[in-house]
């Protein structure tokens, strides 16, 4: 059997462009760099996605996509992810609203770490001024 007359090229050879990478492939290299070093990957994965650990195996591996649910999992809980898929749909917009709201998010939480070490602060003043009296 031969190929047809027209119609005979192969998706990697078209027009000589170079393929962008799969779904699967994307997920995996944004999970794995973001999870980098960490000694318990899958089972980080699982709890966000609560998909079971061969599934997530074949994610970080590549070798699967995740489905859709699974996928809004990995995005709330992985920045990579998420900015990997906003580079991949050229909507550099949305990853900049994004690191904004992570940024926000951070100094949030260092205000509330500051209070508390302030009330603290506070109340240790308000007990040795108690004592001394």
């Amino acid at each position: 059997m031969s190929f047809p007359k027209s119609g005979n090229m192969l998706p990697s050879q078209r027009h000589g462009k170079p393929r962008k990478p799969s779904f699967a492939r994307l997920v995996s290299t944004a999970l794995r760099a973001s999870l980098k070093g960490q000694s318990s990957k899958v089972k980080t994965v699982a709890l966000w996605t609560g998909a079971n650990e061969r599934t997530v195996k074949n994610w970080l591996s590549g070798e699967r996509a995740p489905s859709g649910d699974h996928f809004l999992g990995l995005a709330a809980n992985c920045p990579a992810v998420l900015a990997a898929f906003l580079a991949a749909i050229q909507r550099n917009d949305c990853l900049v609203m994004a690191d904004i709201e992570e940024a926000r998010a951070k100094v949030a939480a260092a205000l509330m770490a500051l209070e508390a070490v302030r009330a603290a602060q506070l109340g240790t003043a308000a007990a040795l001024s108690r004592d001394d009296g």
